[in-house]
C-alpha cells in the first residue's frame, strides 16, 4: 500500500457545478478509510479522481509521494471495485481473477499461484471453475474484489462494493 495525499482537491464541471471543493486528506500507508456522506456529496467523484477516472480541477494528488494529477489510470497502480462490479460473464472465476495478471503478461505459473492464493483468502477455491452466472451476489462481489487485490496495487478503492 502507499500513502495517498489529497491536497486541496477540487472538482468543478464546465456547467459551474462543483462536486468536490477544497478536500484535504492524508491516508497513511496501510490505513483503512471510509468516506461517509449523503448521496451526491462527492464520495464517488473523489474516488474517481484518485483512480484517474475524473480530472482534478485544482489541488494536488500524491500517491506514494509522487504527484499523479496528470497520470493516466493505468499508470497509477490503483485497483478499484465499483458498486456494480463488472465480471466477464464468459470467463470462469479463475479467469476473471487472473485477467489483470494476464494483461500484465505475467508468467502462467505465477498467475496460477496468485489466483490460488487470492481465492483461498476470499473463500473462493471451490468456485474457481464456475461462471459468474452460477454465483450468488456475495460470491460475485468477492470475485470482483479478488480481481482487484490479486495485482497487489498501491491502493484499493471500493465504491460501495458491498451495497
Amino acid at each position: 500500500m502507499a500513502e495517498i495525499v489529497l491536497d486541496h482537491l477540487t472538482k468543478s464541471y464546465p456547467d459551474g457545478a462543483t462536486a468536490v471543493q477544497d478536500l484535504s486528506l492524508t491516508i497513511a500507508d496501510g490505513e483503512f478509510v471510509i468516506l461517509v456522506g449523503p448521496s451526491g456529496c462527492g464520495k464517488t467523484t473523489t474516488l474517481n479522481m484518485i483512480a484517474g477516472l475524473e480530472d482534478i480541477s485544482s489541488g494536488e494528488l500524491r500517491i506514494g509521494g509522487e504527484r499523479v494529477n496528470e497520470k493516466p489510470p493505468k499508470d497509477r497502480d490503483i485497483a478499484m471495485v465499483f458498486q456494480s462490479y463488472a465480471l466477464y460473464p464468459h470467463m470462469t472465476v479463475r479467469q476473471n481473477i487472473a485477467f489483470p495478471l494476464t494483461l500484465a503478461k505475467m508468467k502462467k505459473a505465477e498467475i496460477a499461484q496468485k489466483v490460488e492464493e487470492t481465492a483461498r483468502i476470499l473463500d473462493l477455491t471451490d468456485l474457481l471453475d464456475r461462471k459468474p452466472s452460477q454465483l450468488s451476489g456475495g460470491q460475485r462481489q468477492r470475485v470482483a474484489m479478488g480481481r482487484a487485490i490479486v495485482r497487489h496495487p498501491k491502493a484499493f478503492l471500493m465504491d460501495e462494493p458491498l451495497a
